[in-house]
């Protein structure tokens, strides 16, 4: 294998860079300090473990801005030429105690959850169409579960496997003008941003895992689980460890299915 790229997705990148599987590690990340500061911490707690021949590079990358995943996929074609894995742990949620008012949290969530991850995913395609057993792995959430949604109707067409991308792009603007109105829970939507983020992103890893299966691309999402980190102010039960290899394992398994849902280290329900 060579390059694997994981969005600031510190512990993920520790133990792809230690698996002995890829001789480049790259980190996307929009902030250089912490981006430089973790693949020093990578390189520390994986010594011993990570082979001499093995690269841990940090690059500029800030999800959401077209601009930047522009200038990303160039400095990784001139360098690499393609890519084998893609990694993307780039997240974005609001705060229970947030006091922005809800439908003012529905932009930035989409935006970087689902409208940016899938636009750097399409980005990159034609570096991972180059790659050696090509994997796409979207860290996704158990809050995007299928039920969230209370309109059959709205749960049939998600789930179809007749959705494309611009039609799922079209949902998820349907959503958030919904929101902006104040009329989502009538229309059948859930009454969550986040989730609805995450769900699209599963959806999309499903419509990825169709149309790129005729280039030998596995696309599959994950739930890491409600572990100790920032995003969720220390409250989760599981360490982080743990969670990041909920997205190790569909990046790095033999005979690895696509367009699966991971959870608790196994295929789950959606």
């Amino acid at each position: 294998y060579f390059p694997i790229l994981c969005c600031l997705a510190y512990l993920p990148a520790l133990h792809l860079a230690t698996s002995g599987l890829f001789s480049s590690v790259l980190l996307g990340c929009r902030d250089s300090t912490r981006g430089q500061q973790a693949v020093s911490d990578i390189l520390a707690r994986g010594k011993g473990k990570i082979a001499p021949t093995t690269e841990i590079k940090y690059l500029p990358l800030t999800v959401g801005d077209e601009a930047s995943h522009e200038q990303f996929r160039q400095a990784v074609e001139d360098q690499y030429g393609k890519l084998d894995c893609l990694v993307n742990n780039a997240g974005f949620a609001f705060k229970g105690a947030d006091p922005t008012p809800f439908a003012q949290q529905c932009k930035p969530t989409v935006d970087i959850n689902f409208r940016g991850t899938v636009d750097l995913t399409e980005t990159l395609l034609p570096l991972l169409r180059k790659g050696t057993d090509a994997r796409i792995v979207n860290v996704a959430s158990m809050s995007g579960h299928l039920s969230q949604i209370r309109s059959a109707e709205l749960r049939s067409e998600i789930t179809s496997r007749a959705l494309t991308m611009n039609r799922l792009r079209e949902l998820v603007d349907e959503f958030e003008a919904d929101v902006m109105a104040g009329r989502h829970s009538e229309k059948g939507w859930g009454n969550s941003n986040y989730g609805l983020s995450k769900l699209a992103l599963i959806a999309a890893t499903k419509i990825m895992a169709r149309e790129e299966a005729a280039n030998g691309i596995k696309v599959n999402c994950c739930c890491p689980g409600y572990c100790d980190t920032d995003m969720t102010s220390h409250k989760g039960p599981r360490a982080p460890e743990e969670g990041a290899l909920n997205a190790v394992l569909p990046a790095t398994m033999e005979n690895c299915p696509s367009g699966e849902f991971f959870s608790n280290m196994k295929v789950a329900e959606w």
